[in-house]
C-alpha cells in the first residue's frame, strides 16, 4: 500500500519544521527514504525514515531530541538520522547511521531518495566514489559480520530486525547484479530471485511479515550464517 497524499503532506510539514528549528545548528537538508516511498508502506508496520545530511559541528544530541520530539507524531516508526556531509566525502565516520550502513551503500539509494528541504544535493556533490553491486554486497557483508552475526551468535537477537533488512538489500544487489539495475521492493524481492536464492529469499520475507520474529530467526540463523559466508 502507497503512503497517501495527505500522510505524506503532513510528514514534510513536519520535517520542514524540524529543518526551520535546526538549520543554525549544522542541519543542511532533509530527504526522505527507504519503504516510505514505496508500495511497500504498511501504515501499520512500517518506519518513517529520514536523513538528515549537516556539516560537521551538527550534535549527535540534537539528532536525540528531534526523534524525541518526532515521537509525538501521528506516525510510529518516525525518525530523523544525521549523516555528517564529510562521512559522504571519505571522512572519518561519526554518525550512528554510517556507523550501521556504509555511506557508499547509501549513496547507492541516492537516487531514490526524495528531497524535502534545505540545499538539494546530487550525487556529484559528494566525493564518495560509486561502487558497483559486487562492492554493495562485500560492504554489506562486512557490516553484518561486524554489527550483527557477533550478538546473534551470543544469543542476543535483539538486532533481527537490522540483520535481516541487510541480508534482504543483499540479496537485491545480487539480483541487479545478475539482471539489471532495477527498485528495490520488498513484495518484488522474490519474482526478481532466481531459484537458487529463493528459500533464502522466502525465509527472509517470512521474518520479516513475522515482525522480525526473533525465535523464527534464531531457528533459522544456521542456514543464514552459511549464505552470509557463501558470498565473502
Amino acid at each position: 500500500m502507497k503512503i497517501s497524499r495527505e500522510q505524506m503532506r503532513i510528514i514534510e510539514s513536519v520535517l520542514k519544521k524540524v529543518y526551520s528549528q535546526y538549520k543554525n545548528k549544522g542541519l543542511l537538508s532533509i530527504y526522505l527514504w527507504g519503504t516510505v516511498l514505496t508500495e511497500d508502506f504498511n501504515s501499520k508496520s512500517s518506519d518513517i525514515d529520514s536523513i538528515g545530511i549537516v556539516e560537521n559541528k551538527a550534535k549527535e544530541k540534537d539528532c536525540k531530541t528531534i526523534n524525541e520530539c518526532l515521537k509525538e507524531s501521528p506516525y510510529q516508526g518516525f525518525k530523523l538520522n544525521y549523516l555528517y556531509l564529510y562521512e559522504l566525502n571519505g571522512k572519518k565516520i561519526k554518525s550512528r547511521l554510517a556507523r550501521v550502513i556504509h555511506p557508499r551503500l547509501l549513496l547507492l539509494d541516492f537516487k531514490n531518495w526524495k528531497f524535502i528541504v534545505g540545499k538539494r544535493y546530487s550525487r556529484r556533490d559528494f566525493k564518495l566514489r560509486e561502487i558497483d553491486f559486487n562492492e554493495a554486497v562485500q560492504l554489506s557483508i562486512i557490516a553484518v559480520k561486524k554489527n550483527h552475526l557477533p550478538f546473534l551468535k551470543k544469543g542476543d537477537f535483539k538486532v533481527t530486525q537490522y540483520f535481516i533488512k541487510h541480508l534482504l538489500k543483499i540479496c537485491h544487489y545480487l539480483n541487479e547484479r545478475d539482471f539489471g539495475e532495477h527498485g528495490f521492493r520488498y513484495n518484488k524481492l522474490l519474482d526478481k530471485s532466481p531459484q537458487k536464492r529463493k528459500r533464502i529469499v522466502r525465509i527472509l520475507l517470512k521474518i520479516r511479515k513475522a515482525r522480525w520474529d526473533m525465535s523464527l530467526t534464531k531457528k533459522n540463523l544456521p542456514l543464514l550464517i552459511n549464505f552470509v559466508n557463501s558470498l565473502a
